[in-house]
Parts: C-alpha cells; structure tokens; sequence
C-alpha cells in the first residue's frame, strides 16, 4: 500500500508529496573517459610528463574528486526513478549530498590553485548556493531543524533544497561539467592537455 501525502511529507521527507518528475541528466555521455581518468593521468605523467612533480598532488586530487563527484552523480540519475520511496529517496539523497561534496571540494582546490574566487559573499550565484548546500550538510544540529522539518537538505522535483537555498540539478549539472572539463584535460587521453 503506498504512503499517503501526509505519511511521506511527516515521517519520510519534508516535501516529498510533491516530488513527481524528479529526473536529473546523466553526464555518462559527455565524459565517456571517466572512469579511466585516473589510469590515463597515471601513465600521461609517466610517458609525457605533462603535469610537473610541484603540481602532481594537485593534479591527483582534482582528478579524484571530479570522477567521484560524476560517479555520485550517475547513481543519484540511477536511483531517481525510485525517488518516491522511502529507500530510493535516500538513496538518491545520499548519491546527492556526496556528489555536492566532491564536487565542491574539486572546485575548492581549483580556486586555490588559480587564485581566484568562485563567488562574492551575496551574489546569489550557482556557487554561493552550492557552498551553502555543502557546508549546511556538513554542519548542523539534527536537534535544532525547524518544526516539520526531518532533514537539513531535501530532493525536489528541480533539485536539492534547504530552507535558505536550493540548488537545480540543471547547475549542479553545469559545474559538474565545469570541473569535469578541467579534469579532462588533466587526465583525458588528449596530448594536447598540459
């Protein structure tokens, strides 16, 4: 017997009633490389030479976190047809909330590496609110949730959502490409990469 609205937005997921074309875009296509980034780095390193020993380090953890972060996010895209159960809805949330933090710890030692910022503090940016997601998620009292409130993030039809702010899979999808593209170039098979 399926859960009413009212058993899954009180005792499963806040909002969870709604959901009813949640459905994010595989990236499997557009990086058909990735899982051999890290082998295909390994060997360009050995026989090319093509990142300096000063940013070898650097180089292994961007590749790690992008092929983690597009590996979460092809099991979230794989879960997403359960998503109106209880187990498929956590099981794509959990898929989510580790694909936000791969991604935003790859993007993190980009903006390091480079010297740049990703956002300013108040412009609303795909950025500031992917920051927020990740960092709300990663530090909060589960005692202290608003009234009605079961979890920190939840899923919506669009994408991940707190009370403050949300993220569309749309640009969790753009900067999953974003970082991914930089990796490839680092890790992908093209000579031309350096």
């Amino acid at each position: 017997m399926p859960l009413t609205h009212y058993a899954l937005d009180t005792f499963v997921s806040q909002e969870m009633s709604k959901l009813t074309a949640c459905a994010p875009q595989s990236l499997a296509t557009d990086f058909p490389e990735r899982g051999h980034w890290l082998n295909q780095f390994v060997l360009r390193r050995i026989f090319h030479n093509h990142v300096s020993e000063e940013h070898a380090a650097l180089a292994f953890i961007l590749v790690r976190r992008a092929e983690a972060a597009l590996d979460e996010w092809e099991l979230a895209c794989s879960a997403a047809p359960e998503v109106r159960r209880p187990s498929g809805y956590f099981k794509m949330l959990r898929h989510l909330e580790n694909c936000m933090t791969a991604l935003w710890q790859g993007l993190e030692f980009c903006r390091r590496a480079i010297g740049t910022k990703l956002f300013e503090k108040g412009d609303g940016s795909v950025y500031e609110r992917l920051n927020w997601l990740y960092n709300v998620g990663r530090h909060f009292d589960p005692q202290e949730l608003q009234s009605g409130d079961l979890h920190r993030l939840w899923i919506t039809n669009d994408g991940l959502h707190t009370r403050e702010h949300s993220v569309a899979f749309a640009e969790l999808r753009e900067a999953l490409k974003f970082l991914a593209g930089m990796v490839d170039k680092i890790a992908g098979s093209s000579p031309k990469a350096g």
